[in-house]
C-alpha cells in the first residue's frame, strides 16, 4: 500500500535528520520527536478496508506524507550546500531563515497529521472498525519454516516417472521435450523437480538451466549457460555474442548434457539459442517449457509433447493443506470452506498456492469465508483473468507493511533471478521499512522476504552452501500483478522498450532500453521531484556515457547503473546529497568521485572497475565523514587511514554503521584502517601480487574485527612457486568468524590446522589455488587432531589435491561436502563411512574412481540402517586421474 509505504519512508527521515550535517536546534528536535510520534500512529489505521471512504483517507494520507517528505528533504538538500553560509551562522550566533523554515515545515505536518487521524478515527468508528498495529515479528503461522518448502512438488506422480524414463532412455540422438500449458501450472516447478531429481543427476555429466521469457537477452542466457556449463562468466564479457555460442558449444562437445531452456515465448528465440547445442549422439536432452503450443510443436524433437494438466481434486487438497497447515490436518470446523476454496482454484498450482498463503495468515472462520467468497465471485472469468483475480486478492490481502516491499519486484525485469542481498539494500534505501524493537533493518529485511516466500508469492531460487537464500524470483503473473498495482499506486514507472509513453507521477523508475533506442529521453519528461529511484537495465553492455541529467534528480535515494559499463564516473552523481544506494561500474579509475563524500546519506557504495587486476580505486579521505554507510564494495580498492576524533585524542573516526566491505586492499589492512571499520560483519580482501608482497602479515591485524563473521581473501595472480600469505595464530582470528573463503591464497597444507581451531567456523571455501605444495610431490591433506568443531559445509574447488586423510571425528559436525574440478583427487577420508551427521557429498567434474569411493561411503552407511547420506556425481571424469 502506498499510503503505509509513504508513512514508513517519512518516519525514516525524521529519524535520519538529526544525524544530519544540519544545525538542528533543540525547538526543531523535539518538533521531530512530536512528529514522529504522530506519523507513527497513522500506521495504525492504514490496513486493509473496502470502505471508499477509507481508501480515499487513505489517500490524503500517502499525499500529506509525500508532499511532508519532499518539503523536509527539499530543505535538507538546499541546506546541505551551503556549508560557508552554515559555519559562519554558527560562529557568529547569527539567526538563520532555514531555522524557522524548518520550524514552519514541522508545526504545520503536525497539524496535518492531527486532522487526518481524527478524520480516520471518526470514520473507523462509522464502519465499526477496530485498528490493528500488524507486527513483523509477531506473525503465527502454522506454516512450515520457509526452507522446508523449496522447489516442493505435489502430484503428477505418474508424469514425473514417465519424464524420467524420457529423459534417461536410450534413443542416442539429441532430444528437445516440450512442457506445455497456461502460466501458473507448475510447468517450471515440474522442469525443476526434475532438473534436481537424483536419478537425472547422476545421469548427466552437466546440466544447465535458462529463463528466456519475452525480452530475452542471447548475450545473458549464453553467459549464464557457461557459468553453468565451466564455471566461468566474467572473463567473457568482452567476447562477443558469436564467441560466447562457440566456447558454450565447444564446452558442451562430446558431454551428456541436460539443459532446461525454461518460459520460452517465440519460435525467433528457440533459433536464436538452438544452435548452440551440440548434437553429441551421446543422449543429451534439452527440456523446454512454454505457454505456447506452436512454440512447443516447432521446437520439439521428436514432436511428442508434455501437456501440463491440471491437479486433480486429491491433489489440489494435499497441496492446499501443506501450504496452510504443514504436516497437520486441516480442522474440521475449516474443512468445509477450505475445500469450496480449493474446489474454485480450479487445480492450478500457483493459485492454490497463493490463496493457501493468505489464509495461513487467517484465523477466524469469518476471514476465512471473506476470502472464499471473493475467490468464488470471480470464477466465471476466463482462465486468465480468473487467476489475475485470484492473485490481486491475495495482494489485497497482505498487510499493509508487505505491499509495497512486494510491489518493489516490478523495478526488476520479467522472469529475472533477484539477488536477496541486493534487494533488502534497496528496500532500507527506499525507506520501505520500520525498525521493530531491536532488530536491524537487515533483519526486519530478511523477515518480510521470509513472509512473502511463506505466502507463495516470492519463490526460492538458489541457496548458499550456509543455507540462506542467495537468489529469489516471482512468477510472471506476479510480476503483471506488480506492474498493474504498481503503476494505479503511482509507485512503479516502467519505461517499457520502444515506448514513448511518459509517467510523472511513479516513484520507482525501471528503464529497459533497446538496442539504438534513447530510452533514457523519456526520464527527461518526468516529474523530477516525484522519483526516488531510477534502475537500468539495458541490454548493451557497453555505453559510452550517460546522457541523463542527473542533477535534475535532486531528491534521488537510489541510482542503480551496475548493469551497463562507463566510461567514467557519471558527471552529477556527487550533487545527489538525498542518494542512499549508489551502483556504477566504469572502465577505468576516474577522478570525479573524490567528491563522494558529500554523499552524507549514502547507505550502499557499489563502484567497481571492469578490470580489476589493473586499476586500484583511490577513494577519498572524505569516506569516513559518511557516517549512514552500511556497505562498501569494490573490485579494487584503497582507503585512507581514518582521521583522528580531534586534535588531541589518539582515537580515529569509526563508521559505526558500516556492516560489510569487500575488495578492501591488503595494503589498507591496517591498525587503524580496521579500527575505523570495527563493527563490519563482512569482509574481502582483494588484492594484487605486489600488495600482497607488500603487506605478507596483513591478516594479523583481523583480531581488531570483533564483530567480524564473513571473510573472504582473493588474489589476482595466475601462479605462484612459494607462499603467499602466512595464517595469523588461531587466537588472533575474530572471534565470531563463521565462514571463510580463500582464493588463490597459496597457502601450505600445514597452515588448515590454524583455520581448524578457529571456534565458531560453519563455512569453509578453499577455491583455486587456496593452498598448494612448492615440490613435485603428492599433495596430502591430512587432519591430524580434533578441529573443525562447528564446521558444517565445506567447498573444495580447483585444487591440486591427491589425498584427504582424517578420522570422522575431526569432522563432528560436517553435513555438507562439495568437491569441484578436483581432478586428482583419489580419496577423501574412510572415517566419513561412521559419521553421523553427513548429509550430502556433491562431486563436479571429478575422477570416476573418487566417485566410486564416495558411493562405497554411503553403501556403508545404507548397510548400517542410515540412508541420510546422498551422494551426487555431475560430469565425472572416466579413466584415470590426471
Amino acid at each position: 500500500m502506498a499510503a503505509h509505504a509513504a508513512v514508513t519512508s517519512l518516519m525514516g527521515i525524521m529519524q535520519q535528520l538529526p544525524q544530519s550535517r544540519l544545525d538542528i536546534q533543540q525547538g526543531h528536535k523535539l518538533l521531530l520527536e512530536l512528529l514522529h510520534k504522530k506519523v507513527g500512529s497513522l500506521l495504525e489505521f492504514l490496513d486493509n478496508s473496502d470502505d471508499e471512504p477509507m481508501k480515499d483517507l487513505q489517500k490524503k494520507v500517502k499525499d500529506l506524507a509525500n508532499k511532508v517528505e519532499e518539503k523536509v528533504e527539499s530543505h535538507i538538500q538546499r541546506e546541505s550546500q551551503k556549508t560557508l553560509l552554515k559555519m559562519l551562522q554558527r560562529v557568529f550566533h547569527l539567526p538563520s531563515k532555514s531555522h524557522e523554515r524548518l520550524y514552519k515545515i514541522l508545526l504545520q505536518a503536525i497539524c496535518a497529521v492531527d486532522s487526518i487521524k481524527e478524520k480516520l478515527i471518526k470514520q473507523m468508528k462509522n464502519n465499526n472498525l477496530q485498528a490493528v498495529n500488524h507486527s513483523i515479528s509477531g506473525s503465527s503461522s502454522p506454516r512450515l519454516h520457509v526452507s522446508t518448502l523449496v522447489n516442493d512438488m505435489v502430484g503428477y506422480n505418474i508424469e514425473q516417472e514417465r519424464m524420467r524414463s524420457q529423459l534417461t532412455r536410450h534413443a542416442s540422438q539429441l532430444e528437445v521435450i516440450s512442457i506445455v500449458g497456461m502460466g501458473g501450472i507448475g510447468k517450471s516447478t515440474f522442469a525443476s523437480k526434475m532438473f534436481s531429481d537424483p536419478s537425472i543427476l547422476s545421469f548427466f555429466d552437466v546440466r544447465g538451466w535458462i529463463t528466456v521469457s519475452k525480452n530475452y537477452s542471447l548475450r545473458k542466457m549464453l553467459l549464464t549457460l557457461l557459468q553453468d556449463t565451466v564455471g566461468v562468466a566474467k572473463e567473457l564479457d568482452e567476447k562477443s555474442d558469436g564467441e560466447l555460442a562457440d566456447r558454450l558449444q565447444k564446452s558442451l562437445k562430446g558431454r551428456r548434457y541436460l539443459i532446461v531452456v525454461d518460459d520460452i515465448w517465440s519460435r525467433e528465440a528457440w533459433d536464436d539459442v538452438r544452435l548452440c547445442f551440440p548434437e553429441n549422439n551421446n543422449r543429451s536432452r534439452i527440456l523446454l517449457t512454454t505457454r505456447d503450443m506452436k512454440v512447443a510443436q516447432y521446437a520439439s524433437s521428436p514432436k511428442d509433447l508434455f501437456p501440463m494438466r491440471f491437479l486433480e481434486p486429491k491433489e489440489s487438497w494435499h497441496l492446499f493443506c501443506q501450504k496452510v497447515f504443514g504436516k497437520n490436518d486441516c480442522p474440521t470446523e475449516f474443512e468445509n470452506v477450505a475445500k469450496e476454496v480449493v474446489s474454485n482454484c480450479k487445480g492450478l498450482p500457483l493459485m492454490i498456492s497463493v490463496v493457501a498463503g493468505t489464509l495461513s495468515s487467517k484465523k477466524t472462520m469469518d476471514e476465512w469465508i471473506k476470502v472464499a467468497q471473493s475467490v468464488i465471485s470471480s470464477v466465471d472469468l476466463d482462465d486468465y483473468q480468473y487467476c489475475s483475480r485470484v492473485l490481486r486478492l491475495s495482494y489485497n490481502h497482505l498487510p499493509s507493511y508487505l505491499k509495497a516491499c512486494f510491489l518493489y519486484f516490478g523495478v526488476f525485469p520479467k522472469a529475472s533471478e533477484i539477488s536477496v542481498k541486493k534487494l533488502t539494500r534497496l528496500w532500507i534505501a527506499e525507506g520501505l521499512l520500520e525498525l521493530k524493537g531491536s532488530e536491524g533493518l537487515e533483519q526486519v529485511a530478511t523477515n518480510i522476504l521470509h513472509d512473502l516466500i511463506d505466502k507463495s508469492l516470492v519463490v526460492v531460487s538458489k541457496k548458499n552452501l550456509d543455507d540462506k537464500i542467495k537468489t529469489c524470483r516471482i512468477h510472471d503473473l506476479l510480476h503483471d500483478l506488480c506492474l498493474r498495482e504498481g503503476e494505479s499506486e503511482n509507485l512503479l514507472y516502467v519505461a517499457y522498450l520502444g515506448s514513448r509513453r511518459v509517467s510523472s507521477q511513479g516513484r520507482w523508475v525501471s528503464v529497459n532500453p533497446e538496442r539504438g533506442y534513447d530510452s533514457y529521453a523519456l526520464l527527461e519528461n518526468l516529474t523530477h521531484s516525484k522519483i526516488r529511484s531510477i534502475h537500468f537495465h539495458p541490454t548493451d553492455l557497453v555505453r559510452h556515457q550517460l546522457s541523463i541529467k542527473l542533477f535534475h534528480f535532486k531528491l534521488l535515494r537510489v541510482l542503480d547503473l551496475v548493469t551497463i559499463r562507463l566510461v567514467s564516473f557519471p558527471i552529477g552523481v556527487v550533487h545527489l546529497a538525498s542518494l542512499r544506494y549508489l551502483a556504477v561500474v566504469v572502465n577505468f579509475e576516474t577522478s570525479e568521485h573524490q567528491s563522494i563524500s558529500n554523499l552524507w546519506n549514502l547507505q550502499t557504495f557499489i563502484f567497481s572497475i571492469s578490470l580489476p587486476q589493473i586499476d586500484l580505486v583511490h577513494l577519498p579521505n572524505g569516506i569516513w565523514e559518511m557516517s549512514q554507510l552500511r556497505h562498501l564494495h569494490s573490485t579494487r580498492m584503497s582507503l585512507y587511514s581514518p582521521p583522528k576524533v580531534s586534535a588531541n585524542e589518539v582515537k580515529y573516526r569509526v563508521l559505526e554503521n558500516l556492516q560489510s566491505v569487500s575488495g578492501l586492499s591488503p595494503c589498507c589492512c591496517t591498525k587503524e584502517i580496521f579500527e575505523g571499520i570495527k563493527n563490519v560483519r563482512k569482509l574481502g580482501i582483494s588484492g594484487t601480487e605486489d600488495e600482497f608482497d607488500y603487506e605478507p602479515i596483513c591478516l594479523d591485524n583481523l583480531i581488531y574485527l570483533h564483530e567480524l563473521e564473513e571473510l573472504k581473501i582473493a588474489s589476482y595472480i595466475l601462479t605462484r612457486y612459494d607462499v603467499l600469505l602466512s595464517l595469523p595464530f588461531a587466537s588472533s582470528f575474530p572471534p565470531n568468524l563463521k565462514k571463510l573463503t580463500l582464493r588463490k591464497t597459496f597457502l601450505l597444507w600445514k597452515d588448515m590446522t590454524i583455520i581448524s581451531k578457529l571456534p565458531k567456523l560453519e563455512v569453509l571455501q578453499l577455491k583455486a589455488d587456496a593452498f598448494v605444495i612448492s615440490y613435485p610431490v603428492d599433495t596430502v591433506w591430512e587432519v591430524t587432531e580434533m578441529g573443525f568443531l562447528e564446521l558444517k559445509f565445506l567447498l573444495l574447488e580447483w585444487l591440486d589435491l591427491d589425498y584427504w586423510r582424517a578420522a570422522d571425528d575431526y569432522f563432528p559436525c560436517l553435513e555438507h561436502i562439495v568437491i569441484r574440478n578436483c581432478r586428482t583427487l583419489k580419496e577423501i577420508p574412510e572415517g566419513f563411512a561412521d559419521s553421523l551427521t553427513l548429509q550430502q557429498i556433491q562431486l563436479h567434474r571429478c575422477t570416476s574412481s573418487l566417485v566410486t569411493f564416495a558411493e562405497q561411503i554411503q553403501e556403508n552407511h545404507e548397510s548400517l540402517g542410515n540412508n541420510m547420506l546422498k551422494v551426487y556425481s555431475f560430469d565425472t571424469i572416466r579413466g584415470r586421474a590426471s
